[in-house]
């Protein structure tokens, strides 16, 4: 039985009655961050396992003597893998609850972590990557599930952009880590090191669970709950193929695609474009990823008061394709592609919040879970499909199309957004 089933019927006072206790307001409020710290705590996990084995890569192949591709595919089986059982786990999450499938998947994804120091040969490596991916696929479906049903409708917007944001945060702060305590003691300390900050959190998150409620499972779920909703309208997977739903599932593959193909290979499309240096490209790349997380926080602060989503979305993603389109249209400095890059990644970042807020406002109450777990796929396909296309201008002498393809893409973005508002609207 989940756990929102035993709920007290509502009691009206009488004239001899008082009328029935609430939380005060800096009683909610505190619970509401609690809620927000631990969920953005286990999503700055969730990317930082990404990119943990990255910065390895050139330890890891001396000690297991195999190739940049194998060891390429330790990661595509993570990232890919978690990516695409995002949509089955949603179901899950809305079937259980979102607390116990939480919890399962970041402790299964930490101790798999932790165990990459034990692995002895390659094969055991890839084992764990791809048990992790598994464990790392219910962070989406489940946060936006948990946030949605115990956060507040005027701290949403703010909610959903500090968890984002954490999850930006944590795969910037991967690289740096694991290269420093791989430096000071060796790569396997430092992935144990990783796993056991991972157990730690869901330590804490197990012994605060009691603030982690996600929305009512969709079969408990009355008109009188969500009035607004569509919740006589399609549910399960009728309601995954209905247009709006559909067409964020392609915004999501073409934002991955346009947002992932640029931070791919930025740094070697302007060296290869102007001419610059290493260290100006990586900090141009810096600039662009604290550009994204900067986007983000802002935004975040907007959507909760500027309702109107589809316009700060559709302004951000304007923002992002004008900036990108810059380096391939201009002769510049190394200094201005800083900047614009920057702002660039500005807009990319601020498109997050509102795109959130329009999709929850499409998922009906305890379908939470499956919407966002389904939609999310697309990112996982969008991220995947292009380093292959942007991977080949370069091999092929054309980095413009990099900033080309990717400016195009924010703005067929736009175009699917676009359609989903309308459709929504009408």
């Amino acid at each position: 039985m989940s756990e929102h089933t035993e709920t007290s019927p509502a009691i009206v006072p009488g004239p001899d009655q008082g009328a029935p206790s609430a939380p005060r307001p800096g009683q909610e409020r505190a619970r509401e961050n609690w809620v927000i710290s631990l969920i953005s705590a286990g999503h700055f996990l969730s990317h930082f396992y990404i990119l943990a084995l990255p910065p390895l890569f050139p330890l890891l192949k001396t000690e297991f003597g195999v190739s940049y591709v194998e060891l390429g595919l330790a990661l595509t089986a993570y990232n890919l893998l978690g990516g695409l059982a995002q949509a089955p786990v949603g179901f899950l999450v809305d079937r259980l609850g979102p607390r116990p499938v939480l919890l399962a998947g970041l402790g299964v994804n930490a101790v798999c972590v932790m165990m990459m120091g034990f692995a002895d040969v390659y094969g055991m490596l890839l084992v764990f990557a791809v048990i992790a991916g598994l464990g790392n696929s219910v962070f989406h479906p489940a946060d936006y599930s948990i946030l949605s049903g115990s956060v507040s409708a005027g701290r949403l917007g703010r909610a959903f952009s500090i968890h984002t944001f954490s999850g930006f945060l944590g795969g910037a702060c991967a690289p740096v880590a694991m290269v420093a305590l791989s430096a000071f003691t060796d790569w396997r300390t430092a992935l144990i090191a990783a796993g056991i900050a991972g157990l730690l959190v869901w330590a804490v998150m197990a012994l605060r669970r009691d603030v982690l409620e996600g929305e009512m499972p969709a079969e408990e779920t009355s008109v009188e709950a969500k009035p607004d909703a569509a919740t006589a309208g399609p549910s399960g997977i009728k309601l995954l193929m209905t247009a709006p739903v559909l067409l964020f599932l392609l915004f999501f593959i073409v934002f991955g695609m346009s947002s992932g193909g640029l931070y791919a290979f930025m740094v070697s499309a302007l060296i290869n474009l102007h001419g610059i240096g290493l260290e100006i490209a990586n900090t141009a790349l810096t600039a662009h990823l604290f550009g994204m997380v900067g986007g983000i926080l802002l935004s975040g602060f907007i959507v909760d008061r500027f309702p109107r989503h589809f316009v700060t979305a559709a302004g951000a993603l304007i923002l992002a394709a004008c900036m990108v389109i810059l380096p391939a249209a201009l002769s510049l400095s190394g200094g201005a592609l800083v900047v614009i890059v920057t702002i660039a990644g500005i807009g990319f970042g601020a498109v997050l919040p509102p795109r959130d807020l329009m999709i929850r406002a499409l998922a009906p109450t305890g379908q939470t879970g499956k919407v966002f777990g389904f939609i999310f796929v697309g990112y996982a396909v969008g991220t995947s499909l292009s380093p292959l296309l942007f991977g080949w201008y370069l091999d092929s002498g054309l980095p413009v199309l990099v900033f080309v393809t990717s400016a195009a893409l924010a703005l067929l973005a736009l175009g699917v957004i676009t359609a989903v508002h309308l459709l929504t609207q009408r």
